[in-house]
């Protein structure tokens, strides 16, 4: 079973429709809020939201900083889905 996780900061404008599309694909998954973790732990080093599957980055960016950056489109469910059921 893979490991998923949705990693996002609080006033992140996708989180949800993010959320909401791994809930209508029905994975199970763990969220981690990037404001809640130290500044130098490396889940600050992703867009808002960012989704890993066994650690590997399947939907947002990597960023060089720690400050927030936000992944601009929402992922097509049919593509997340395939990407995470594969």
């Amino acid at each position: 079973m893979s490991k998923i996780t949705l990693i996002y900061f609080g006033s992140c404008p996708n989180y949800e429709g993010v959320k909401n599309l791994l809930l209508q694909i029905g994975v199970s998954f763990v969220e981690i809020n990037q404001d809640n973790l130290p500044s130098k732990h490396p889940f600050k080093q992703f867009t808002s939201p960012a989704i890993l599957k066994n650690d590997e980055l399947i939907f947002g960016e990597r960023i060089c900083d720690l400050g927030e950056g936000c992944s601009i489109n929402i992922p097509d469910k049919w593509e997340l889905e395939r990407k995470l059921k594969s």
